[in-house]
Parts: structure tokens; C-alpha cells; sequence
């Protein structure tokens, strides 16, 4: 589950020994995880350690007073983020009493499974430990995007529609394309450009969306959405 990181989210989040507390910080978890992950292995950890490392961390930042400290007047949260993540990790190395892998590490029920997969398909070796991160946050923003109009689609019925669709979204497609589309479909080629015309819509109109809950003032949605381009365009990115 994708969820919002506006920052009145992140204070509930500090106050985990509630409900809605404990929520909110399961749900920042499962955001930050693989942008976190990203990090640690472009920034040269092993894959387990930087899986251990990752869970130690989001542990760390609940159990202590780094989210309850947390300042809307600093900036982005995920800035706010990777800067204690980066001081996390010189500590970490540093430390003599390093948790060895699968040790006292309390492991939370979130799906870290693919996390290495995921980063394979977002990074190349050469990517910096920083674009990674935020290679991370755009392909959360970006499957969260594409998951609501997934649902949307498929609870209309049209979900053949969006699956012959979505691989083609920032694509452009040929009148021959759009012919075999058609039979494929069982439309007519006036059909499936404007089909292609409405995912197309939708899919913004989602993304804005879904960028929209991860601020606090309407006004910064556009930087939002204008850095999250700015990370989509880069050479190698492929999300």
C-alpha cells in the first residue's frame, strides 16, 4: 500500500503507541523501504546487509525521537529522510557492535521480497547511492499511480483495456499499432485512439493525485511533479 507523507502523517506516525500511530508508521515503512534499500546498495552494502540495515533504520526512526523531531519548516520529508539515513549508515559502519545478519533485527510484514528485483529495473551499477533513493521515491509514486488505475479500470470492467494499454503509455503509437490493437480489442481504430487518449488523461489525472498526498500545501504539487520528471528523464532510468 502507497500512502501519504504529509507531514501531519509523519507526527502520528511518532506517536506509535496508538492506533491510528501505528498505521501511519506501517504505512511510511512500506513507502520508504526500497528507496531506502536503493541507497544502501548503491552506496556499496551487500544485499542482506543492506536489508538489515534498511529494517534497523526504520526501526531506529520510530523507536527514537527522529520523526517526533521532525520539522515541516525543513523541507521535503524524504530529504529530511535520506540526510539522517546517510548519518545512519557512517554510524552504523562505524559502530564496533554491529548486528550480524538474522540477528536481534526486528523484521516488519511488509513485502521486501522483490526489493533487489525492483532496484535491478530502476538502477544501473554506476547510478549515485542519491539518484537511487530518489529513483526509489519516483517508482513508488509511479506503481502507486498505475495501481489505482489498474483498480479503477478493473472494477469497470475494462481491465483488458488498461493491460493492452499501459505498456504504451509514453509511447508513440502507429496507425498500425492502433489497427492491431483494434482487432485485439474488438474495437474499431477511432476506438482505440481514443481509448489511448483516455488512459493516457486518467493516468496523469492519478499521478497528480496520488503526488497530491504527499504534501502538505497544494502549491508544491507542481515541484513535486516537475522533480519527479526531472528523475523519469534521466539517462538510464527505466520505471
Amino acid at each position: 500500500m502507497f500512502s501519504t507523507t504529509r507531514w501531519t502523517i509523519i507526527h502520528q506516525a511518532a506517536q506509535n503507541d496508538s492506533g491510528p500511530g501505528r498505521v501511519a508508521w506501517a504505512q511510511l515503512a512500506e513507502k520508504y523501504w526500497n528507496p531506502l534499500y536503493f541507497f544502501a546498495r548503491q552506496h556499496g552494502l551487500g544485499a542482506q546487509d543492506a536489508e538489515d540495515a534498511t529494517q534497523e533504520f526504520l526501526m531506529r526512526l520510530i523507536e527514537g525521537e527522529l520523526l517526533s523531531s521532525a520539522d515541516p519548516a525543513l523541507g521535503r520529508f524524504r530529504n529530511y529522510l535520506l540526510t539522517a539515513w546517510k548519518r545512519f549508515l557512517i554510524d552504523r559502519h562505524r559502530s564496533e557492535n554491529r548486528i550480524r545478519r538474522g540477528g536481534s533485527i526486528q523484521h516488519f510484514a511488509i513485502h521486501t521480497d522483490r526489493g533487489e528485483e525492483r532496484m535491478l529495473n530502476v538502477v544501473s551499477k554506476n547510478t549515485a547511492p542519491e539518484d537511487a533513493f530518489a529513483r526509489g521515491w519516483a517508482s513508488a509514486i509511479i506503481d502507486e499511480a498505475r495501481s489505482r488505475l489498474r483498480s479503477n479500470y478493473t472494477s469497470s470492467g475494462r481491465y483488458p483495456i488498461y493491460d493492452r494499454l499501459i505498456p504504451l503509455l509514453t509511447q508513440t503509437v502507429t496507425s498500425q499499432q492502433y489497427d492491431q490493437i483494434a482487432r485485439e480489442l474488438q474495437v474499431s481504430p477511432g476506438s482505440a485512439k481514443v481509448a489511448m487518449h483516455r488512459i493516457r488523461e486518467r493516468f496523469g489525472e492519478t499521478l497528480r493525485e496520488v503526488v497530491a498526498e504527499t504534501v502538505d500545501d497544494p502549491s508544491d504539487i507542481g515541484s513535486e511533479l516537475n522533480d519527479l520528471l526531472t528523475i523519469l528523464s534521466q539517462p538510464g532510468c527505466q520505471i
